[in-house]
């Protein structure tokens, strides 16, 4: 009966998974549509992770022995639950001792304020900034930037990534990061990352788009995304985010048409979530 439980699990995270993308909004860049998509795509990406999580942690509180309605229980179920219970926490250690061992490289490089920000100053040519870290992350941006911008459109850049630390991207892309790492096996897996990254820019983008001008906004952003991208981890969020060239458009198109979308989960998203803790409902039904 355990086995048939994550059985079902996984086929509900893979149905989940296919009937978002298929129900998914149209890439249009209205307010509502941008909504939709921000929420309908943390959904589909964390839902799997947190049904198996609860399906897994049920299937350990109620033992690999006994009885469950008619049917007995069995070793694998148990095993299995251990696997992926295990995968996470490996998964999530990984990632935090990353997430460590680049702030403390980080830190041994000299801290400035550029036009009233704290920023970490790389000694490297290419035109990079981003914030790193988790719930207080470090603006770090390169000295090839500071030389190739001039004041107004360093200014735009500073005003992104200081957006980026509003809204906490660094945090919640690194638990989402990890969501991301544990379901890679679903499908559409990374299509459904890269929606996301691309909200979180335009979201940043909007952000400071209420602080700067938005041409001078748009016209840094496509003069930065020219220079050669870094790929970067979940817990950096960098202004030249890597994203096929149909979504620097949308970002563009989002600047320009005035979009401010504010892209919030909200209670309803919670709410929408509750249904994960169903497995946990079934341990009284063990014996």
């Amino acid at each position: 009966m355990h086995l048939l439980m994550i059985l079902m699990a996984l086929a509900i995270a893979l149905g989940l998974r296919q009937g978002n993308l298929n129900g998914q909004p149209s890439p249009g860049l209205s307010l509502a549509n941008l909504e939709q998509r921000w929420r309908s795509g943390i959904i589909a990406l964390v839902a799997p992770v947190l049904l198996l999580l609860t399906t897994a942690i049920a299937v350990l509180s109620m033992g690999a022995q006994g009885q469950m309605v008619w049917q007995g229980t069995g070793l694998a179920s148990y095993f299995l639950a251990w696997l992926f219970l295990l995968t996470a926490l490996a998964c999530f250690l990984h990632q935090g001792r990353k997430l460590r061992r680049t702030l403390a490289q980080l830190r041994q490089h000299p801290k400035r304020e550029i036009l009233g920000y704290p920023c970490r100053i790389l000694d490297d040519t290419a035109l990079f900034s981003a914030q790193v870290g988790g719930w207080n992350p470090e603006l770090t941006i390169t000295q090839g930037l500071l030389d190739h911008l001039d004041g107004d459109r360093l200014a735009a850049v500073l005003a992104h990534e200081e957006g980026h630390r509003v809204y906490r991207d660094t945090f919640w892309f690194f638990w989402l990061g990890i969501c991301y790492r544990l379901t890679l096996w679903l499908p559409h897996s990374d299509l459904l990352w890269q929606d996301l990254l691309l909200l979180r820019e335009i979201r940043a983008d909007a952000w400071a788009a209420q602080q700067v001008d938005e041409l001078l906004l748009a016209e840094s952003l496509l003069d930065v995304v020219r220079a050669p991208l870094r790929s970067t981890d979940s817990f950096e969020a960098a202004f030249s985010c890597t994203a096929p060239p149909s979504r620097l458009e949308q970002r563009i198109e989002a600047l320009l048409c005035g979009i401010h979308p504010g892209l919030h989960f909200g209670w309803r998203g919670i709410l929408q979530l509750i249904w994960v803790l169903l497995p946990l409902t079934i341990i009284p039904f063990h014996h």
